[in-house]
């Protein structure tokens, strides 16, 4: 018995709008790319036809919430993997479906810096910038002092 099928549409929750998705995208860049991934996929048996072969699905979901700074949830959606694989059969000739819900759960939260975190950061780059302009000028310093004493004839 031939189990080819279509996935014409697999979702679980609430419908999140392309434009909530585009608005979150510039806080999360990856968030939206586990929608939609066996939507308009075809799964076909190509090998014999005559023999009984089970097409099956493996999808683990996993909740997704972002929330903003003031507590605001934007998006509260579920995401999916899904695996599929084809298996010859003794039995009846089977298109499975293997949900699993995920226990845990992604929260992303927006959080702003403060202002220190600013400053440390800047001192941070400052306190480098010096700190290899020190290394650079003790090599040159050190390299032009052996040049000239092995010009003069000094052993170093």
């Amino acid at each position: 018995m031939n189990m080819s099928h279509v996935v014409n549409h697999l979702t679980f929750g609430k419908k999140v709008t392309p434009r909530a998705i585009s608005d979150m995208q510039r806080l999360i860049p990856h968030i939206g790319s586990s929608h939609d991934r066996l939507n308009g996929r075809s799964f076909v048996n190509t090998h014999n036809l005559e023999a009984n072969v089970t097409i099956e699905h493996y999808i683990q979901i996993v909740k997704t919430e972002v929330v903003t700074r003031n507590g605001y949830k934007l998006i509260e959606d579920y995401e999916y993997t899904a695996h599929s694989s084809v298996a010859h059969s003794l039995d009846i000739p089977v298109a499975k479906f293997h949900l699993e819900l995920s226990p845990m759960q992604v929260l992303i939260t927006e959080n702003q810096k403060s202002f220190s975190h600013f400053i440390t950061n800047v001192c941070a780059i400052i306190g480098g910038v010096f700190t290899v302009a020190g290394i650079v000028d003790s090599i040159l310093h050190n390299t032009i002092r052996m040049i000239k004493k092995v010009e003069l004839g000094k052993n170093f």
